[in-house]
């Protein structure tokens, strides 16, 4: 029992769940590597890397620009947000780096490394590749991720365009942790305020 271990009693239904995902991936992997619907694999990937391409953000956002810019103002979110803006910047340049190796490799180009080689296998099963889900946990299936990393883009965007929102969408962040600390110095830095060690949030159910 995770009692026994000083755990709490979710420790056990998160071992379950992990658990339960290794069996499937573990059947889903004996599957024979045929593409359903007709078409071949590599077609099917093909055309997903094509969809991807069209459906992720294509202009960055310039961080050195963004630091000029934020020079003057000393907000301790606008570190939170160039930080943020960071992530995503370097999950969008991996995305796209290993579309163009993938699709050379099919081509017959390059040569398909076996990190590829699941990354295919992830397309054909509706999955984010494992070498996309270091910037933010997501249980999202692959075509639901695409459009919710778009819109997670566009937030930070907006944000860098018209100045700090009014209402923050939280989920949005890959480290909320940084924001919610960001808040807490923001509001430390007033005056008669207490010091941040001595400032804690407060929720009412």
């Amino acid at each position: 029992m995770p009692e026994a271990y000083g755990q709490h009693t979710n420790a056990e239904i998160n071992s379950q769940t992990i658990d339960s995902l290794e069996l499937l991936d573990a059947i889903l992997s004996l599957q024979p590597a045929v593409a359903a619907g007709g078409g071949s694999a590599e077609d099917k990937s093909l055309a997903e890397i094509e969809t991807l391409r069209n459906s992720i953000p294509s202009d960055l956002i310039n961080i050195q620009s963004l630091k000029h810019k934020l020079a003057r103002d000393h907000d301790p979110l606008n570190i939170v947000l160039i930080q943020e803006i960071t992530r995503y910047n370097n999950l969008l340049t991996i995305i796209r780096q290993t579309l163009t190796q993938l699709e050379l490799g099919i081509m017959g180009l390059d040569l398909i490394s076996p990190e590829l080689e699941k990354m295919m296998t992830a397309f054909g099963e509706n999955k984010v590749p494992e070498q996309w889900a270091f910037a933010y946990f997501s249980t999202k299936p692959l075509s639901n991720w695409k459009e919710d990393l778009g819109r997670r883009y566009e937030f930070f965007k907006e944000w860098v365009t018209s100045g700090t929102p009014n209402a923050f969408w939280i989920s949005a962040f890959t480290f909320p942790t940084g924001f919610t600390t960001g808040l807490l110095q923001r509001f430390s830095r007033k005056k008669d305020s207490p010091p941040i060690d001595r400032l804690e949030f407060d929720f009412i159910v």
